[in-house]
C-alpha cells in the first residue's frame, strides 16, 4: 500500500498521511475559532401582547416591547428601527390605500407605559454575542393616511444592523412579523395608554394597566 499520493508523477509523492492529518487539524482549528469567536449571526426579535398606542389623526404613536437576541459570538449594532404596517390579506384591512405604512423609531423607554423621565431619543445600541437586550421602542408616524381602525394588520419590525459584509449594501432587514390587532384598541384611541394585542383577552384590549 503506498504511503504517499503522487501529484504529477511517481517521484512527486509528498502527501503523506501525517501531512494530510496536520492539514485537516489546522482547517478544523481555524473553522472552530471562526465559529466560536468570530462568526456573525442574525438578530432574533420577540415581543409580547402588551403595547402602548395612540391612534390620533395628527400622529400615530406606539411603544412596543422588544427583546433582541444575538445567537452568534460577534456583537451586532442596531443603528435604526422601524415598524412597517401592511394590509392583512383577505381581512377587513384588505384595502391597500395608504399601505404599507412606515413608523420610524423616535425614542426609547424603560417600560411599556412611557413616562417623560424615562424617554431617551433614538440612538444606536449594541447586542453582544450570545446575549439578549430588552428595549421599549417608540415608533411614530405624523399625519397618518389611516387610523388603523379596521384591523387586523400585518406588522413587521425592521432594522438596520452593522457591521455587514462588504458585498452587502445597507438595507432594512426584517426581524419579526406578527398580527397587529389594532381594532381592539376600543375607547380612548387618541390616548397613549397600555393596550393588549391579544384578541382572547377580556375587555377587548382597551384596559389600562396601573
Amino acid at each position: 500500500m503506498p504511503f504517499a499520493m503522487p501529484i504529477f508523477d511517481g517521484r512527486d509523492a509528498w502527501i503523506t498521511p501525517s501531512l494530510a492529518t496536520a492539514v485537516l487539524a489546522l482547517l478544523f482549528t481555524v473553522a472552530s475559532f471562526w465559529w466560536i469567536q468570530v462568526r456573525r449571526g442574525r438578530l432574533r426579535c420577540y415581543t409580547s401582547h402588551v403595547y402602548s398606542g395612540a391612534f390620533s389623526p395628527r400622529k400615530l404613536v406606539f411603544v412596543v416591547p422588544l427583546v433582541l437576541h444575538n445567537p452568534a459570538p460577534a456583537p451586532l449594532v442596531v443603528t435604526d428601527l422601524r415598524l412597517l404596517i401592511d394590509a392583512s390579506k383577505g381581512g377587513p384591512s384588505s384595502d391597500l390605500a395608504g399601505f404599507p405604512m412606515k413608523l420610524r423609531w423616535i425614542a426609547s423607554h424603560t417600560a411599556v407605559y412611557p413616562k417623560d423621565e424615562t424617554r431617551t431619543f433614538a440612538a444606536p445600541f449594541a447586542v453582544d454575542g450570545r446575549k439578549a437586550v430588552e428595549c421599549f421602542i417608540e415608533f411614530q408616524r405624523a399625519d397618518p393616511p389611516r387610523l388603523l381602525e379596521d384591523g387586523p394588520y400585518k406588522a413587521t419590525i425592521e432594522a438596520l444592523v452593522e457591521p455587514r459584509s462588504w458585498r452587502t449594501r445597507r438595507r432594512w432587514s426584517p426581524l419579526l412579523s406578527y398580527t397587529f390587532n389594532s381594532q381592539l384598541a376600543g375607547a380612548s384611541r387618541a390616548s397613549l395608554i397600555p393596550r393588549s394585542n391579544d384578541p382572547d383577552l377580556d375587555g377587548e384590549g382597551d384596559e389600562v394597566w396601573q
